[in-house]
């Protein structure tokens, strides 16, 4: 995928609310820093939307698999 990209996800925080954080991704590595920052996994990951578009789960199960 070609960066710097919008994103936006929503997920569970420690208490199941859901909760998001938008922002422009500058890599793979910055995005795996939001991530780690948040604390956020894919058990708690509700919707990811890059660029205005949904994300396919199939992706996402697929980049987890290799952070």
């Amino acid at each position: 995928m070609p960066y710097p990209i919008w994103i936006r996800l929503e997920y569970r925080n420690d208490v199941g609310r859901i909760v998001g954080f938008t922002g422009s991704i500058q890599s793979e590595t910055a995005l795996r820093d939001v991530l780690e920052r948040y604390e956020i996994t894919r058990e708690r990951l509700v919707s990811v939307w890059i660029n205005g578009k949904a994300y396919p789960t199939s992706k996402l199960d697929r980049f987890f698999s290799k952070i």
